[in-house]
């Protein structure tokens, strides 16, 4: 249930329309349903309509989406379907909508008929379910003069209660209250029957809401309509109820609840009117005027302020800020006290800071104070806002700096993108030997990533830009001969203690070819298959020709394959990348192809839930976890009270495919041993609430088979159910809990209550388990039969 239109001024609301069953529905109804029907409107000389919206609906799969009305036709503009499951068939229902406003107009007052709205090709299939109905109703808007300034709000949609889903809450927001006098919310609802009101009831906001004696606190949706003060609007209702101090001053939404525990109730459409004087705050980019010059960021905003739709005036120094993206960058203020329907111009310099980039959405809020907050409570607060794309001519941004190597050879590659540092509102960046070439755009470097140089310092050019605009800037390059260490480093074999997924390595790192020294905090990593496991780095500076002795030990990844490639690389930050410049930067790595010895850790095990027998008790069967335990290596299973014992392999669970639990929830353990290693896991077994298991019949004969209304997995589980049973008039029989036992057919309870059984036939009942897992009543029948 969505809002779908709003209107403010001096207006009210009525419907008018008709049902098209000959009589409520009933198990001795025939089924038939007529295919026109026709409704009476009747305006005063002062009122004049704002708006007529026709909704029709009924029993059909595909619905009738198109009807006539005083012949004219009429096709849905939009329609809805709901779907019920009974007893595991489906049925489906269906409404539609169409805007009649300009037919309204055209006819005025009279007699309105609507025709061809055929729902019989299947109705053989609704009828047994007594859910065969068809109808249609127009909700009109309509203004006067003497009205009150008023906010009428119409929320449509389809939803629905019955006996299975019996409870359906609804809210409804967009609600600007001034005050509750005369304030009323009407509905159009379909399929309500005056003969079912089986714990039915209607609430705004926890209010119980009621219309007597047309529409009783238990039996609000009962084939009324408030407007003509009938009760035979079979199978529809066109209800209005006044809710003064239900909902009020201030509130901006309200809540409805609806329950039902047998009638099926659709709601089509709800209406709410309530006095209003409210301002309705919008405003609108008119011009932005841009001077495209690179490096220019103002701007020159034009806009309009509007009071459209209001039932007050929008007060002078309304708050108007304006945005770059969500970045705040002007603020400004109505100046004068904008009148219901009027408007102002408005005019703003914006200059756009330079972190905002070339392209923005430059959005203006109306009735915002910089933070999103507005300071004037109107009638729509989700409307008060205008964007427009912007494009600015930005220079490009970017720093440069000297890029020189230490090479013993005396001959470099560089990559030039190396000079960039920082790089943004860049769509192209070239290089050049000359300032000359950058300035025209010629004879660029080719293939900049692999520059060939082995000179001293020298310039080179770079031209960055991006389609508007771009700059050009030099940085140095150069290659000197210089001292370097050279890192090496070796390893011995890893050691794999028993169940720890962990490796032991004494390792070596060496500065043998070197021509100066390998400073102290050189990093090391060390990989498997190429992922980071550890890292470590040299303690001292280790001098030519020296080396330094290391030792390590890390715990292997979970998934890693009993194969593996262990790796060291000394200078590696763990991602590739080294610190120290070095004479060779080709050999820094040691590699081994390795096999890991240990059993796996036990995957995690889930937790086994099972349903309570009673007194929190149940059976498992603990070898559900074999198949999750011995997922990753096989091995022998064997199950335990506690961790102590999983270790020493003491008082194993002898029998555990027919597990009691004695606690709830409660801990196993698992143990996972094979010919390397064992470990160890636990996981839970938790007893669980089940819904009942309810039988369909009984027969009370006293033949000792089937004596009771026997509900398995009732007693000694759900410890304050209780339950009642109905006969098929509605009529309470039977009402009791754990202290009455099972029911055996003899009513205690009722207008016609007698100690003996009831007879043949079927009952209603509705069990109330009362628990948190089962909020909802179960409804269902019983048949009863000797």
């Amino acid at each position: 249930m969505e809002l779908f239109e709003s209107f403010n001024g001096r207006y009210d609301y009525l419907a008018f329309g008709n049902t098209l069953n000959l009589v409520e529905n009933g198990p001795n109804t025939a089924c038939e349903l007529l295919t026109e029907t026709s409704a009476e409107l009747s305006l005063s000389p002062t009122q004049t309509v704002v708006a007529a919206y026709l909704y029709w609906a009924g029993s059909a799969d595909p619905g009738d989406l198109d009807v006539t009305l005083n012949n004219t036709p009429v096709t849905a503009e939009r329609d809805f379907t709901l779907t019920s499951i009974i007893n595991g068939t489906e049925y489906i229902y269906f409404a539609a909508f169409a805007d009649v406003t300009d037919l309204i107009l055209a006819n005025g007052n009279g007699t309105y008929t609507l025709t061809d709205l055929d729902v019989t090709s299947n109705l053989g299939f609704y009828c047994p379910r007594g859910t065969n109905f068809a109808g249609w109703a127009v909700t009109l808007i309509y203004e006067d003069p003497t009205f009150n300034l008023r906010n009428i709000n119409i929320f449509d949609g389809l939803e629905f209660v019955n006996e299975v889903e019996n409870e359906l809450t609804i809210v409804i927001d967009n609600l600007n209250i001034i005050d509750s006098d005369g304030a009323k919310i009407g509905f159009l609802a379909w399929e309500g029957d005056s003969s079912l009101a089986v714990e039915e009831s209607l609430r705004i906001n926890g209010n119980l809401i009621s219309n007597p004696p047309l529409n009783p606190a238990n039996n609000a949706f009962n084939s009324t309509n408030s407007f003509t003060n009938s009760s035979d609007l079979y199978n529809m209702d066109i209800d209005v109820y006044n809710v003064e101090g239900v909902i009020n001053a201030g509130d901006t939404q309200a809540t409805i609840d609806l329950t039902s525990g047998q009638d099926f109730v659709m709601i089509n459409n709800i209406v709410t009117v309530f006095n209003s004087e409210l301002p309705e705050a919008t405003v609108t980019i008119d011009t932005v005027h841009y001077t495209p010059e690179c490096g220019n960021r103002n701007l020159e905003l034009k806009y309009t302020v509007f009071n459209l739709n209001s039932t007050a005036s929008l007060p002078i120094n309304t708050p108007i800020a304006m945005y770059a993206d969500n970045t705040l960058i002007a603020q400004s203020q109505t100046t004068i006290e904008i009148s219901i329907g009027g408007s102002a111009i408005g005019f703003e310099a914006l200059l756009i800071p330079p972190e905002i980039p070339a392209d923005f959405l430059l959005r203006i809020v109306v009735d915002d104070i910089g933070d999103g907050t507005g300071i004037v409570g109107e009638i729509d607060e989700d409307n008060n806002e205008d964007t427009t794309p912007i494009h600015l001519l930005v220079f490009p941004d970017f720093t440069l700096q000297n890029l020189e190597i230490c090479n013993a050879v005396g001959i470099e590659f560089f990559d030039l993108n190396d000079a960039i540092t920082i790089l943004a509102n860049t769509t192209e960046v070239s290089f050049y030997i000359s300032e000359l070439d950058a300035e025209d755009k010629t004879n660029a470097i080719i293939n900049p990533e692999v520059f060939e140089t082995e000179s001293p310092l020298v310039p080179i050019f770079v031209r960055v830009e991006n389609p508007d605009c771009f700059i050009i800037d030099s940085f140095s390059i150069g290659v000197a001969i210089c001292p370097l260490p050279d890192a090496t480093i070796t390893a011995t074999s890893p050691v794999f203690p028993c169940r720890m997924r962990a490796v032991e390595i004494s390792y070596l790192v060496l500065n043998i070819e070197a021509t100066a020294l390998l400073p102290a905090n050189t990093p090391i990593t060390f990989y498997v298959d190429g992922i980071v496991v550890a890292q470590a780095e040299t303690q001292a500076d280790i001098a030519i020709g020296a080396s330094e002795p290391g030792f390590i030990s890390f715990a292997i990844p979970d998934g890693t394959l009993l194969s593996f490639i262990l790796s060291a690389f000394v200078d590696d930050t763990g991602n590739g990348q080294g610190i120290v410049e070095e004479l060779d930067e080709t050999n820094n790595n040691w590699t081994i192809n390795t096999s890991f010895g240990n059993i796996p850790d036990i995957p995690s095990l889930p937790t086994l839930i099972e349903c309570d027998l009673g007194f929190n008790t149940a059976f498992f069967n603990l070898r559900e976890q074999d198949e999750i335990t011995t997922s990753v290596v096989q091995g022998i299973v064997t199950y335990y009270l506690s961790e102590v014992d999983a270790v020493e392999q003491m008082n194993e669970i002898l029998d555990p495919e027919h597990f009691s639990n004695t606690t709830d929830p409660q801990e196993i353990f698992v143990r996972l041993e094979n010919e390397i290693c064992f470990t160890i896991s636990s996981f839970l077994i938790a007893i669980e609430n089940c819904p009942p298991d309810i039988p369909e019949g009984f027969s009370p004969n006293g033949d000792g088979l089937n004596d009771v209304f026997n509900i398995a997995g009732l007693q000694n589980v759900f410890e304050d159910y209780y339950l009642k049973i109905f006969n098929r008039y509605g009529e309470l029989i039977y009402e009791g809990g754990p202290e009455l036992g099972l029911w055996s057919g003899i009513p205690n309870d009722g207008l016609f209550y007698q100690e003996k059984l009831v007879p043949v036939g079927t009952y209603y009942y509705s069990l109330h388990l009362n628990d948190p897992n089962f909020t909802k009543p179960i409804l269902g029948f019983v048949y009863v039969n000797y």
